[in-house]
Formats: C-alpha cells, sequence, structure tokens
C-alpha cells in the first residue's frame, strides 16, 4: 500500500472508530503523546479518549458523522491531512429533542514512528452549524440574546454545550486569520521534517 493509502486507512478507521464507539482501536490511531483540542477539551488523547464528551452509545441522542475524502499534504515522515467533516448530533434543549448538525474541516497531523503511521495532533476548523427541532415546527425556546453572542462558525454547538464549556477561541472560518495562522504553522511543521 502506498503512503498516502496507509494515510486514508488511518484517518478513515479514526472517524468509524469514533463513531462506532470502539474505543480500543480509537487509541490505537494515536501516538501516547498525542494532542486533542475540540469545542469540549485541549490536551493529551487520554484526556479525549476517556472523558468529557467521548463516544456515548445511547440510540435516543446518537452521533452520527460523515467525512469526505481527505487531502494529505506530505514530506517525508509527516503529513497533515484535512477531512471535511459533517456531524449530527441529537441533543436536549429546553427539554424538546433536537438536531445539532455541524461542518467542520478536520485536521489531523500524522507521523511515522517506527514504520507506523499514527496521528501526533487532531483539531478542527469550524466552519458552521445549525441546530433545528426533531421534530418539524416544536418549538425549542431558544435565547436570541446568547445566540447573537456566540461565533456564528460554531454558535449552535456553543448554544447547546454551554457558553461556559466551550472556548470562543476555537479556529473557525469567522476569524480568518486564526485559520491562516492554523494552515503557516502546518506548513512550518511539515517543512521542518528532517
Amino acid at each position: 500500500m502506498s503512503e498516502d493509502g496507509e494515510i486514508y486507512s488511518l484517518i478513515a478507521r479514526e472517524r468509524q472508530s469514533r463513531v462506532c464507539h470502539r474505543m480500543d482501536t480509537l487509541a490505537s490511531c494515536y501516538y501516547p503523546d498525542a494532542t486533542i483540542t475540540t469545542s469540549w477539551m485541549s490536551g493529551n488523547v487520554s484526556q479525549y479518549l476517556s472523558g468529557g464528551k467521548a463516544p456515548v452509545n445511547d440510540p435516543e441522542y446518537p452521533i452520527v458523522s460523515r467525512i469526505a475524502l481527505p487531502v494529505v499534504h506530505q514530506k517525508g515522515k509527516r503529513a497533515y491531512v484535512e477531512v471535511p467533516s459533517t456531524t449530527l448530533r441529537w441533543v436536549s434543549v429546553n427539554g424538546e429533542k433536537a438536531v445539532l448538525e455541524y461542518y467542520m474541516r478536520l485536521i489531523y497531523r500524522v507521523e511515522k514512528r517506527d514504520n507506523d503511521w499514527k496521528i501526533s495532533d487532531f483539531r478542527s476548523i469550524y466552519e458552521s452549524d445549525t441546530l433545528r427541532p426533531e421534530i418539524p415546527g416544536t418549538d425549542l425556546h431558544l435565547d436570541r440574546d446568547i445566540l447573537v453572542s456566540l461565533r456564528h462558525s460554531y454558535r449552535y454547538l456553543a448554544y447547546v454545550d454551554g457558553k461556559e464549556n466551550t472556548s470562543q477561541e476555537l479556529v473557525g472560518i469567522d476569524r480568518p486569520e486564526q485559520v491562516e495562522a492554523l494552515y503557516a504553522e502546518l506548513e512550518e511543521w511539515l517543512n521542518s521534517c528532517i
């Protein structure tokens, strides 16, 4: 298999393991020193695998994720991978069931150590989101004042998870300078590969 093929397979296995709640397989996709930044945590992969909103297996409130084809930027034993992603998450909002849909560009740094490609860093670029009642016409009683105070690239995600629990400094397309800085950092990291 080509190196691009190995990297594609790694990313597909990571995403599928996440949505299917296969935690051992998910853990095997990461190096133990990997770092993760999500809307609900920032730190070591062990925190990602064991806490917060780690995958739950609740058929009433599922999380469904779909990805598009990855774009791999590789140099030597390093690569960063961009993956368009759509996630649907069933949630309770003011006592009513709703569907939160969010669009992200998943960004993985992968490295080849000891002949294995694994993930060393994972984060997202938030693009947009929507929130709708599961049953059309149901009033979710959303607080407009809170909504307008939240960043539009992940407004409803922050609303559902709580403004106090969701960093307002995540990389999002509503702050193009953040996106540019992340890509500059990725290119510098890739080009510093020995």
